[in-house]
């Protein structure tokens, strides 16, 4: 059956858009209201013609108990006039908010949307389509005007887009072919094929923000400046262009410094403006974390005055991440990545030497007697060789303490251990796990960055002292 309608053609130009290939199969997000009703039976109308094959996929929320089951049935049976696979998943929002402390809408949107992805899965699809319209980018773009969005919030919905769900791993391809549709085209289309839309109580409830928009702002809008929300759809196309070229640049540059997946170079932003590098620390915000939620302006402005101050420091940020900066580089940290290449903290032992000592995380320092070799100076920080003496005293194991002074080798004088971590740029989160070996005579090696001056090994010395951290971890 053919409308020839307007909303087909819309339709059929926004799944132009999305990308979507002939013969794919798709989960449409299907509640029975209006929009999605007219999605489902546009979609359809051009199955044939474009050899798809739909899903509808209801999700019931469990918000209201009485009327959530009813608009199920009635869901259902909509789907099954148009001939279409019907899926239906509850959901308990009200339990799934309390519990993670968010809004009943935040909870609404993220545990649709974790429902929609098992019923891809199950379905083998790899796309789902839902039924936002024009209007919903008109209150998309508002909304995120009225909260100072830049750019990415005004740009508003795309047509084709990852979504991320917070805190966790899981990905969901989105198709959104009517963001060009009005939504009286997609009432007028429902009724012209006699569909009884179900009509969800909780939007008409003004306790959403989402709603106060829907029905009271934006009518008001329209009323005092006419067709204000095409003006708001189109603006979200003209930011979605300006975001695009941002973004081609940010990427750039990005890439540019990147060092590995959480490090990047310090000193390829360093000649940067601070509107790209803010834009470009929130990029490897997102990488890091898989989503900007909970980021704000000041959360990135501190992250840049860092990054222009002393190294060694950091801040924590949102969803339990840590941004530091250290000599030559900064990155993220998070709870479940530990960088420092030493082990956890030493509790005060005997050195065994000559002989090896286990330490936590598989890291073992290792001491013995060895000839001299020819060359003394070589590139592996975490080998010195010292006096033989060494070997025939009481050598300790620890980590630094307050008032620890040390004399590096090459230097006369002693100098407090704080300064010297701080001079060699040591990152502050390293120092308190730094293995240290300690004498009577004092700090013989601080291991991984210096030996001390007077245990250093002289001309007539045949034999040497060897020590070795070995295990410890690549960052």
């Amino acid at each position: 059956m053919s409308t020839n309608s307007k909303f087909i053609d819309l339709l059929a130009n926004g799944l132009d858009r999305t990308g979507v290939q002939p013969g794919s199969k798709l989960v449409v997000a299907f509640s029975g209201g209006p929009d999605s009703s007219a999605l489902l039976a546009g979609l359809t109308e051009l199955s044939d013609q474009r050899r798809l094959t739909l899903v509808a996929a209801h999700v019931n929320h469990q918000i209201r108990t009485d009327s959530s089951d009813a608009n199920q049935v009635s869901a259902q049976l909509i789907a099954k006039n148009l001939n279409v696979e019907f899926v239906a998943t509850s959901v308990d929002v009200p339990q799934f908010a309390a519990e993670q402390k968010i809004s009943i809408e935040s909870a609404a949107r993220i545990s649709r949307y974790l429902a929609l992805v098992d019923v891809a899965n199950s379905h083998g699809a790899l796309r789902v389509v839902t039924g936002h319209t024009l209007d919903d980018q008109a209150e998309t773009v508002l909304q995120h005007a009225a909260r100072g969005a830049g750019l990415r919030g005004v740009s508003g919905m795309r047509f084709n887009s990852v979504l991320k769900i917070p805190n966790s791993d899981i990905e969901l391809n989105v198709l959104r072919p009517m963001l060009d549709t009005p939504r009286t085209e997609c009432i007028e289309y429902c009724q012209r094929l006699g569909i009884n839309p179900v009509i969800d109580e909780s939007n008409a409830s003004l306790d959403y923000t989402r709603n106060k928009l829907r029905l009271d702002v934006l009518p008001q809008l329209n009323a005092a400046i006419p067709k204000a929300s095409q003006s708001l759809a189109r603006l979200a196309k003209n930011s979605t262009d300006d975001l695009n070229i941002i973004e081609w640049v940010v990427e750039q540059n990005l890439a540019n410094s990147r060092i590995d997946k959480r490090r990047y170079s310090r000193k390829d932003l360093a000649n940067l403006p601070n509107s790209l590098v803010g834009r470009m620390l929130m990029r490897a915000y997102e990488l890091q974390v898989g989503h900007a939620l909970n980021l704000e302006r000041t959360h990135v402005s501190k992250m840049i005055s860092l990054l222009s101050g002393k190294s060694g420091t950091s801040i924590g940020l949102p969803n339990t991440t840590e941004f530091y900066v250290d000599k030559n580089e900064f990155g993220f940290r998070s709870d479940d990545h530990d960088d420092c290449p030493y082990p956890s903290s030493i509790e005060l032992q005997k050195l065994n030497a000559p002989g090896a000592t286990e330490l936590d995380s598989g890291v073992t320092l290792r001491a013995e007697l060895i000839d001299r070799p020819l060359i003394l100076d070589h590139k592996n920080q975490y080998v010195t060789y010292a006096t033989p003496d060494l070997l025939a005293s009481d050598l300790n194991l620890r980590n630094r303490i307050n008032g620890d002074r040390f004399q590096p080798l090459g230097m006369n004088s002693h100098v407090k251990l704080q300064d010297f971590f701080v001079g060699l740029a040591v990152p502050e989160r390293w120092r308190n796990r730094v293995p240290i070996i300690d004498s009577a005579k004092g700090i013989v090696w601080i291991a991984g960055y210096r030996l001390a001056d007077w245990a250093k090994v002289l001309p007539e010395h045949q034999t040497v002292a060897r020590f070795e951290l070995t295990g410890s971890k690549e960052r």
